[in-house]
């Protein structure tokens, strides 16, 4: 059985999260902000810059939570919730194609183009929602595994 309960394993699935919770906060505040459109350039260029730090995060969060983390002890010690691992999985596979599009998309864009900058800008947002919706479904799927009844007692 796959095991992800050394301290230092822990400790690194930890750190990532919370590191890409920070990033999505930042990137939020980026696409927030009202930059008149003298300003646009730098906004474009701060959106990149956190775009592709989200990117890297998220890619590296979802790769340890498949590979020996926790998707793996849940699919190894509870077999009846494969269904939900396959979903979250699932979203994996959508996220890093939405990656792969959204990454060009962000590059070409022009920085005075405010109507496809904004439709980007969404998203990416959109992206993010999603990302929000997962991490919930993937902390509920957490709980109910270490709160499952196993029975066997009396």
């Amino acid at each position: 059985m796959t095991m992800i309960h050394d301290d230092a394993t822990l400790s690194a699935h930890w750190m990532e999260h919370q590191i890409l919770g920070h990033i999505k906060d930042a990137l939020r505040v980026t696409l927030d902000w009202k930059a008149p459109s003298v300003s646009m350039p730098r906004k474009l260029s701060s959106v990149r810059f956190t775009m592709k730090s989200f990117q890297r995060h998220l890619e590296r969060t979802m790769k340890l939570e498949e590979v020996g983390g926790y998707l793996s002890v849940v699919a190894d010690t509870k077999p009846n919730l494969d269904d939900r691992i396959s979903v979250l999985v699932g979203d994996h596979d959508r996220f890093r194609w939405q990656l792969r599009e959204l990454m060009p998309l962000l590059e070409e864009v022009s920085q005075w183009n405010e109507e496809e900058f904004d439709d980007v800008c969404g998203r990416v947002r959109a992206l993010l929602e999603e990302v929000d919706v997962h991490d919930a479904a993937e902390i509920e799927l957490l709980q109910e595994s270490l709160l499952m009844d196993e029975g066997g007692e009396g």
